[in-house]
């Protein structure tokens, strides 16, 4: 019996097209190449994708235990020669900085720990992963995510709504050099493809993501509540629920997300077009047979600050880059990814069609990720 990915036995396909972008460019470049006149939703991630290599949610966490210790007084005070993004230490006043350490390990010591364990770590360890997933029964990144986003809504709980604002701005104007999307590129997409409903959708704090998408003039924001973790397929059924046209076929869909960790990886599931930026987990460019994609994009994408650099010397990065930035760009059409992948594409097929009912659906999620994974590596 054939197992050909065209043959009838197959459950899932390679995309239409591939597009590694190459050499870097800014974020209005990309979004000119990825949106159309038929586009009808952009929706957008937050940790990571507006920012360069920067977490809001995370970052309001920290800022939220300086304050505790601190006040807003004293923080001002320390802001032009803080150096870190995360912990601000006071040596001038001793108890209110043995207040502020012992105060931010009892918050997040716990949640942070299993965020390093089941979330980053597991990411880039097979055998870890596979443990996380025997564990918990589910993906173990969602779960360990879970726990941070928990512990920042309950302490947003207990403050004031005003402070929340408040603190962003800060965060806001202390990495706007990090910022690759801006405020200036959200309008001129709204000149250029003027029909587009543009969402930003993240598992941050509501809080967290309204206050962004209002600095960036994006009308729906779309973030975690206390009853519901906005990632992975959350995020799908909230848009399904937020726009009536949302899912129907032939409406175009572009997804623009760092995803990290593979948080997104599930839109490929969704849209017609996902663009991974400056990720550490790419896009696969594997998907269902009853999928809608049709395009899976890569592109490193500049921060303003490496814009403003490279004006004046034109191989700038950030150092926090990985070494080396890619020198061409590639585009592949379904015949020529068949080419590169059929055989681990007839691999994947055989692993849904042969699954035992009676084996552990654990093993075979980890096997099948295990082989998304490496669609992309033979990419590289």
């Amino acid at each position: 019996m054939s197992t050909s990915p065209t043959s009838e036995f197959a459950t899932h396909r390679v995309a239409e097209r591939f597009v590694a972008h190459g050499p870097p460019l800014s974020f209005r470049r990309l979004c000119g190449e990825v949106l159309s006149s038929k586009t009808s939703y952009l929706v957008l991630d937050l940790d990571g994708t507006v920012h360069l290599r920067r977490n809001l949610g995370e970052l309001l966490g920290w800022e939220l235990s300086a304050y505790r210790a601190y006040g807003l007084p004293t923080m001002e005070r320390l802001e032009s020669g803080r150096h870190s993004a995360r912990w601000l230490f006071d040596w001038g006043d001793p108890r209110r900085l043995v207040r502020y350490v012992i105060g931010a390990a009892s918050d997040w010591t716990g949640p942070g720990m299993r965020y390093l364990l089941w979330s980053k770590l597991a990411s880039s360890s097979p055998r870890r992963r596979r443990a996380g997933l025997r564990r918990f029964r589910g993906d173990p990144i969602r779960i360990a995510q879970r726990g941070v986003q928990t512990t920042l809504m309950d302490q947003l709980a207990s403050e004031s709504p005003e402070l929340v604002p408040t603190l962003m701005e800060r965060i806001w104007q202390r990495h706007r050099d990090d910022q690759v999307v801006t405020a200036e590129d959200i309008a001129w997409i709204r000149t250029s493809f003027p029909n587009i409903e543009i969402v930003l959708s993240s598992a941050s704090p509501q809080p967290v993501v309204s206050f962004v998408a209002e600095r960036l003039g994006i009308e729906h924001a779309h973030g975690s509540t206390p009853d519901r973790i906005n990632s992975g397929e959350a995020k799908i059924e909230l848009l399904e629920q937020t726009f009536a046209r949302f899912g129907e076929p032939g409406v175009e869909v572009v997804g623009i997300s760092d995803t990290a960790h593979g948080d997104d990886h599930c839109w490929s599931q969704h849209f017609t077009r996902v663009v991974d930026i400056n990720s550490p987990a790419p896009f696969p460019p594997i998907v269902s047979e009853s999928s809608p994609l049709e395009e899976v994009h890569s592109a490193t994408v500049l921060s303003r600050h490496e814009l403003q650099q490279r004006a004046l010397d034109p191989a700038y990065l950030d150092t926090r880059r990985n070494a080396g930035e890619p020198a061409w760009r590639r585009e592949l059409a379904r015949s020529e990814l068949l080419g590169v992948m059929d055989s681990l594409l007839q691999r994947f097929n055989a692993i849904v069609r042969d699954a035992n009912p009676l084996a552990d659906p654990v093993d075979v999620a980890y096997r099948l990720s295990v082989l998304r994974e490496s669609s992309r590596a033979q990419l590289a």
